[in-house]
């Protein structure tokens, strides 16, 4: 028998708080935020993906990040879980930004009125093997169905005109999770004091000479691009001379956001002598392992440069570079110490043995043979013992190109405009580079840094940039 028992108003109330949950399941809990929020600058804006709930939130420095200021439903992969490979119609999870904006003119029907792409493969996804590409926020021309993309993340086109009003390019993040996390304000304020003098220091460690001092702050899985640093030491001890307040790095507007165990960081970066010149470099980014132990960097990249420094040098070098420009010990005009892009002496002192130079290109074409025919064991044997890419040794570096080699029906790598430039320890080879396999295309500037073991030349270290 089923007891009947009375409604009272405590009861009512209980009722109706269980359902307003059932129903608005992205409700934040009171005085709490969301915990991929840690920091957004004062004048710019956040954006988070919530897959679960197929909404979109907007939140706003100025605002706070209690509440946002604009919502929208949204469309994410038809799959659920975070993307992993070309084709699974996923969409991806993590902190990534919004690097161009297409009109309806330039774009299919699909997206709509208006499209942003994405950063996605970033650093990490990238270490960690996932692949594809091609991940916009858009519009879209058809009803609106929860999970229906490919993987990108879809807006009425009404709701995607409001979200351009909040978007500034290679600023605000896109931040897409399965499910929002709340925290303490108490709790965001502790890690982003603490991440924020991490920086602070690192930027420190930059301004001085200690090349050990810099590297503590990367975690030993990662080590950073140094090639530049003994042209850095060189300008540090000119600025010294000339001008005795020295130089300073500035981190400025940081946005500070949070993936899983990492914390993501844009920032404003400029370099200036503290009597005032400054001279800004452009947009840097920083993933940052967290945990109980102190804070590391795992990677860390300009996401936009300034225009000044599209040539290629690491723009610390050429901003160094302008504080001479006028003065007769400038040293960027003198050849037998100017530095390329890659961090190699242009003297031509330096390069009288022409045929050294055609046997390290030589190198990089056979190089290019093997991995165009597959041939992964000979492959592997272009590489140094020591040789390091995106936080990988050879080992990681090859098993990754092996799994890509099984993947791919076929694999085409050419180049052209080769030229070798000789270091102290080796040379870099700088090419244009095109790529070309069964389920990708690209080209971009490839350089590879080779140095001589055991008799033979073996690439040491990658750098590439897509055009």
């Amino acid at each position: 028998m089923i007891s009947k028992t009375k409604l009272t108003i405590p009861m009512a109330i209980v009722i109706l708080s269980v359902c307003l949950v059932w129903f608005y399941p992205g409700t934040a809990p009171a005085a709490s935020v969301p915990g991929a929020l840690i920091r957004i600058p004062d004048n710019g804006n956040a954006i988070i993906v919530e897959k679960k709930n197929q909404m979109l939130y907007v939140y706003s420095g100025k605002k706070g990040l209690g509440t946002p200021v604009f919502q929208s439903p949204c469309s994410t992969g038809a799959n659920p879980g975070p993307k992993t490979r070309v084709g699974d119609k996923r969409t991806p999870e993590g902190v990534y930004f919004l690097k161009d904006e297409f009109e309806d003119r330039y774009l299919a029907p699909v997206y709509g009125e208006k499209a942003f792409p994405s950063d996605y493969p970033n650093f990490l996804d990238l270490r960690h093997g996932k692949q594809g590409s091609a991940i916009w926020i858009h519009g879209t021309d058809k009803t609106l169905k929860p999970m229906d993309s490919n993987g990108c993340v879809a807006l009425e086109n009404k709701n995607i005109i409001a979200l351009s009003d909040y978007i500034d390019l290679d600023a605000t993040p896109l931040i897409i999770v399965g499910q929002i996390d709340y925290t303490s304000i108490d709790t965001q304020t502790q890690i982003r004091e603490k991440i924020a003098g991490f920086l602070e220091q690192w930027a420190k460690a930059l301004a001085a000479k200690s090349y050990h001092a810099y590297l503590a702050f990367y975690d030993q899985t990662y080590l950073p691009d140094i090639s530049w640093w003994e042209a850095w030491l060189k300008l540090r001890d000119k600025v010294e001379e000339q001008y005795p307040e020295g130089l300073k790095i500035v981190l400025e507007n940081e946005g500070i956001y949070a993936q899983g165990g990492v914390v993501v960081v844009l920032c404003d970066m400029s370099i200036f002598r503290n009597a005032g010149s400054k001279i800004y470099l452009g947009k840097r980014q920083f993933f940052i392992r967290q945990g109980a132990a102190a804070p590391r960097i795992i990677g860390d990249i300009f996401q936009a440069k300034d225009k000044a420094f599209d040539s290629g040098e690491p723009p610390l070098l050429a901003a160094s570079r302008m504080f001479f420009k006028d003065r007769s010990t400038d040293r960027s005009k003198d050849p037998r110490t100017d530095v390329t892009p890659a961090g190699a002496a242009r003297s031509k002192n330096l390069s009288k043995d022409r045929s050294t130079d055609k046997l390290v290109v030589k190198t990089v074409q056979q190089w290019m043979a093997a991995w165009s025919s597959k041939n992964m064991d000979k492959y592997a044997q272009f590489y140094a013992g020591d040789f390091v890419c995106d936080g990988m040794g050879k080992a990681a570096w090859v098993t990754r190109k092996k799994k890509i080699a099984r993947k791919y029906d076929y694999i085409s790598v050419t180049g052209k405009n080769f030229k070798a430039l000789p270091t102290k320890d080796g040379y870099w080879v700088s090419f244009v580079q095109y790529y070309k396999s069964s389920g990708l295309s690209s080209q971009g500037r490839k350089q590879l840094k080779l140095v001589k073991r055991d008799g033979e030349w073996k690439i040491f270290r990658e750098n590439w940039k897509e055009k």
